[in-house]
């Protein structure tokens, strides 16, 4: 068993490429046709520096890390280690628990993000955007993935959830990530009902005001379990998500969405000594 997933050759990552590409083009197609807000920043600009920066990310992000837990996943079947290395059942069950505890870590992990000044530094990167709009799914420094993957190796080799089930989160997760960040409005009805079962653009767009009161807040990553479970949750004004501010309350000029800066930033004296749970206005 070969583990050959800096260079593109495991099958399993085929599936993160193709759907991270139907997800984008889906949720471009749906910003253009029912947009939720009209965007601030100049597109071109925004989405050149974005979009290369995402393409670090979400290599290590989905498709290194994909590789790399599928190849886990496999040796947990071959040496039967792991609550459900010999599991005959219906995949909906390993995957189902596999999401629970992948969710409450990252959950537990997106709140120390927030709170530890160091690494609010890295992850101010992706707060730092004036729009949340599709090319804001994976606009991640990219030490941050690394901070979550080491997390995610014990989970997987404990589990010994089959690599069928592995993909099939990651093809979820995927999705929603995209779909969480799309400029997109929901009718308020739809919208109110997702809400209470995925992390839907408007529940995640609180996340994403410049408020710290609403930073602070919503830290679910594909679902709001544990943000209603923990009382971390919070909602705006249907009404009020065309017009409250994005972003930080610094780091707002065009030169500080620039790639280089981006990059440098979690090493900015700036951006160590504030961080989001102590935001000033």
């Amino acid at each position: 068993m070969q583990l050959n997933w800096l260079f593109f050759l495991d099958p399993g990552t085929h599936a993160a490429i193709i759907i991270t590409a139907a997800a984008l083009t889906l949720a471009i197609a749906a910003e253009m046709y029912r947009p939720r807000r009209e965007l601030s920043a100049p597109l071109g600009w925004r989405w050149g520096n974005n979009l290369t920066l995402a393409v670090l990310t979400w290599y290590v992000s989905h498709v290194a890390s994909l590789a790399f837990i599928l190849f886990l996943a496999r040796w947990t079947q071959i040496h039967q280690f792991g609550l459900f290395h010999d599991y005959q059942g219906s995949l909906w069950l390993p995957l189902l628990v596999m999401l629970l505890v992948t969710q409450f870590i990252s959950y537990v992990t997106h709140l120390l993000f927030h709170h530890v000044p160091w690494l609010w530094a890295v992850h101010a990167v992706h707060h730092s955007d004036v729009d949340v709009d599709v090319s804001t799914s994976f606009r991640h420094h990219p030490f941050e993935p690394l901070v979550f993957l080491p997390l995610l190796t014990p989970i997987v080799l404990l589990l010994g959830v089959p690599p069928a089930a592995v993909l099939g989160y990651k093809i979820v997760d995927i999705f929603l990530t995209i779909f969480s960040h799309s400029n997109v409005r929901l009718p308020r009805g739809l919208e109110s009902t997702l809400s209470r079962f995925i992390v839907t653009p408007d529940f995640h767009r609180v996340h994403h005001s410049s408020e710290s009161q609403f930073t602070n807040s919503n830290y679910g990553n594909i679902v709001p379990w544990f943000d209603y479970l923990f009382g971390t949750a919070r909602k705006r004004d249907f009404d009020s998500h065309e017009r409250f501010e994005l972003g930080l309350e610094y780091a707002r000029d065009r030169r500080s969405g620039r790639l280089d800066r981006l990059l440098l930033a979690p090493f900015s004296r700036r951006s160590t000594e504030r961080r989001a749970g102590t935001q000033q206005n």
